[in-house]
């Protein structure tokens, strides 16, 4: 009998012990309710080639996520992949930097976010301009051009350069038109970007911003300031700061005032510019979005 007794007490303790558990993480674990907007990210770093693979690339990776938390973005949302992935050197990475696996990254984006959500994408690394050919469109480092084909240029493309091949910007953007974001927000620090501003006449509700022209290469010159440390590329740091920045309403500044902010911070930067439809430049990132909006873009760069 008292072996029964205190086998009940037990049961009675530890189930109670399980409720009290499951009371203290349902109040204190946030959660995102239904519907609620959700602000993702994607920082995507790094070389092609250990040669390659400069510090600063994840200086300035580093950077924006420490940003991204401060405008109130979940740890949970924000995915950061970097060439070979996770390593002592780099503790914040959770996936290697390879073509495969971003657009496998960007095809999951396309099943979790709804039109409420939102999502940033900040990249940090090299891009070109590669040849398209009419047969077998840009060839990978992988790839041949088939045999006793002829092989006629049809135009160029601006890529992001992978270890595993490059991503053009008409692959890019058609994967981004098939995510159903109230709001893309694409941050470009690669050589020869300026293309890919084009993504936004034909997505709607997205933002584009490149750090070059589609020829440019990125800044690189005069990084040893006393502004800021050498390794956080000038023009990653003045656009993030200006995301940071309060306005006179107290608010955090919108994509066109970042812009703004960021020339001001920067008066080096050659050649940057944004694109978006109209409505998205007036309007803060990730917290508050435009309405009407439309494919008619807008393009500014410096004088």
């Amino acid at each position: 009998m008292m072996e029964w007794i205190a086998k009940k007490k037990f049961l009675i303790i530890s189930v109670g012990f399980i409720l009290v558990i499951f009371y203290f993480v349902n109040i204190f674990i946030p959660k995102n309710k239904p519907n609620e907007p959700i602000m993702y990210a994607l920082l995507i770093g790094g070389g092609t080639a250990e040669s390659d693979n400069y510090n600063s690339f994840y200086k300035n990776i580093e950077y924006v996520a420490r940003s991204l938390k401060q405008m109130g973005y979940d740890d949970r949302n924000v995915k950061i992949m970097f060439y070979r992935g996770k390593s002592t050197s780099y503790p914040l990475v959770e996936a290697n930097a390879i073509k495969r696996n971003v657009i496998a990254e960007l095809k999951q984006y396309e099943k979790i976010i709804d039109e409420n959500d939102s999502l940033l994408i900040f990249r940090s690394g090299h891009g070109i301009i590669e040849l398209v050919f009419d047969k077998c469109s840009i060839l990978t480092i992988d790839e041949k051009a088939p045999e006793k084909v002829i092989q006629k240029i049809s135009g160029t493309a601006a890529v992001m350069n992978f270890p595993d091949g490059p991503l053009s910007y008409r692959q890019f953007q058609e994967i981004l038109g098939r995510i159903k974001a109230k709001q893309i927000i694409v941050i470009l620090s690669q050589c020869y970007s300026g293309q890919f501003t084009e993504i936004a006449t034909y997505v709607d509700n997205s933002v584009i911003v490149s750090e070059t022209e589609e020829v440019g290469i990125a800044f690189y010159s005069n990084r040893k300031t006393k502004r800021w440390k050498y390794e956080v590329w000038p023009f990653v740091k003045c656009m993030f700061d200006g995301f940071l920045s309060a306005n006179d309403a107290g608010r955090k500044k919108s994509v066109l005032a970042a812009f703004e902010y960021m020339l001001l911070c920067n008066p080096n930067v050659e050649g940057l510019s944004v694109k978006a439809d109209r409505p998205l430049l007036k309007e803060t990132p990730q917290i508050k979005y435009g309405k009407g909006l439309s494919k008619g873009a807008v393009y500014i760069s410096r004088p």
